[in-house]
């Protein structure tokens, strides 16, 4: 009851601003991080415990919204609401940490009240933070980066994930090849901006593993002209693992590949209809 009060205060304090931002040049911006979880209930709780807002898509996928990126959780062996059931989670479900999806950041206004009211649902920061930037972990250890910052217009804001490649400057140059990530300095950070979630890359000290069957499974990215776009992707070489198909019931399209570094990335047509 309390964590249901809580969040309800909070979700009262999110601006309409929440849906999708408008895309980059190349047509794309953040869409619908794909999650797993052994409880979906209890991974959705945590989101939302941080301040994301549920939302239902054309009846059909249960997200929870925060301004610039959807996060759909899915678990077992429940399908996606799209012909796409997803495989049943082993008995111990890795989570980002060791795998090319490394964490997933957002920005909070006031830090220190927000760390307060997660206190109450019993979300507590790893050890090591600082006054401005801390680092928590979900139900299914899905390191999630929080970092303040006193401008924003919105109590908490997605803006980064964090992935660990063999080659930053090659993984650089890929993101903003296929995806028109744009190569902007912020914060210190070198990051691949997609609008919505920006991407920071780190050079891998060792072995990664790919991300599919993963408690962070995949990245998602929203894209204007969808079939036009994959096709152009599979002619550059990119093989899909599942191709380019719309979904009617939902008005919507969708289409599956992974990056040469192990990330999973799901393409989607129609979630900026999301508010």
């Amino acid at each position: 009851m309390k964590l249901r009060f809580l969040t309800a205060l909070f979700l009262l304090a999110l601006p309409m601003m929440a849906q999708l931002p408008p895309p980059n040049p190349a047509g794309v911006s953040a869409g619908h991080d794909v999650l797993r979880a052994k409880d979906v209930d209890a991974a959705n709780k945590f989101w939302q415990a941080l301040g994301g807002q549920p939302v239902q898509f054309a009846g059909r996928l249960n997200l929870i919204k925060f301004p610039g990126v959807l996060l759909l959780t899915v678990g077992g062996a429940q399908g996606r609401g799209r012909g796409t059931p997803a495989p049943a989670p082993p008995a111990e479900l890795a989570g980002s940490e060791g795998s090319s999806l490394d964490w997933i950041g957002f920005s909070v206004k006031d830090l220190k009240g927000s760390l307060a009211r997660w206190a109450e649902a019993g979300i507590q920061p790893l050890p090591g933070g600082s006054r401005t930037q801390v680092y928590l972990l979900s139900p299914d250890k899905i390191k999630v980066r929080i970092t303040e910052d006193p401008a924003l217009a919105a109590p908490i804001v997605a803006d980064t994930i964090k992935m660990v490649v063999p080659n930053v400057a090659e993984a650089q140059a890929w993101y903003a090849r296929y995806l028109g990530a744009e190569m902007v300095k912020r914060g210190g950070e070198m990051v691949a901006n997609i609008p919505g979630s920006s991407i920071v890359f780190e050079q891998a000290k060792g072995p990664v593993a790919p991300t599919k069957g993963r408690a962070f499974d995949r990245i998602g990215l929203e894209v204007v002209g969808l079939e036009a776009f994959s096709k152009k992707l599979e002619d550059a070489g990119i093989r899909f693992d599942n191709p380019y198909r719309k979904s009617e019931p939902m008005n919507a399209a969708f289409a599956v590949f992974q990056d040469p570094y192990g990330t999973l990335i799901e393409l989607s047509e129609g979630l900026s209809a999301v508010k």
